[in-house]
């Protein structure tokens, strides 16, 4: 049988659990504190509209690519993105949706979407081009040049 523990040495286990989990919430505490006292926030943590709008606002083309991941004309689409798109992507801001995810819900009302893949392309001045299913990739490589200003 085990050690019965009196109620001093029960106290004393208490109190050593209750200072550590004070610690631990004052470290919590601060951590968020320094974290929400900055105002800037990522590039990386902004959410596709805020990307989106800002690319606008700074005359910067867009290319909005939307799909699924699991449809095959997607994934040839995909495939053809990830093979064009890094040449541009200093000059083209890529907005990549999946229709399926929760949070993309009103970048889609916005973009009406009808079927997928549809690839909608955004000049600096905001003009709007929409391709609805796959292109291959020297015909989407000349829409990014001449987005860019190549053409």
């Amino acid at each position: 049988m085990g050690k019965k523990q009196t109620k001093k040495q029960i106290r004393k286990k208490h109190f050593k659990i209750l200072v550590f989990l004070g610690f631990a919430l004052l470290l919590g505490g601060a951590v968020l504190g320094k974290m929400s006292s900055t105002n800037e926030v990522p590039a990386g943590e902004l959410s596709l509209e805020e990307k989106f709008d800002q690319a606008m606002r700074e005359g910067t083309p867009v290319f909005v690519f939307l799909h699924s991941l699991d449809c095959n004309p997607c994934q040839v689409m995909m495939e053809t993105v990830a093979e064009v798109y890094p040449e541009f992507e200093d000059k083209i801001v890529l907005i990549d949706v999946n229709v399926y995810d929760q949070k993309n819900q009103s970048i889609l009302k916005r973009e009406r979407l009808q079927a997928i893949p549809t690839l909608v392309f955004y000049d600096g001045r905001g003009g709007r081009q929409v391709h609805i299913g796959v292109m291959d990739p020297p015909k989407l490589q000349q829409v990014f040049q001449s987005l860019a200003g190549g053409n």
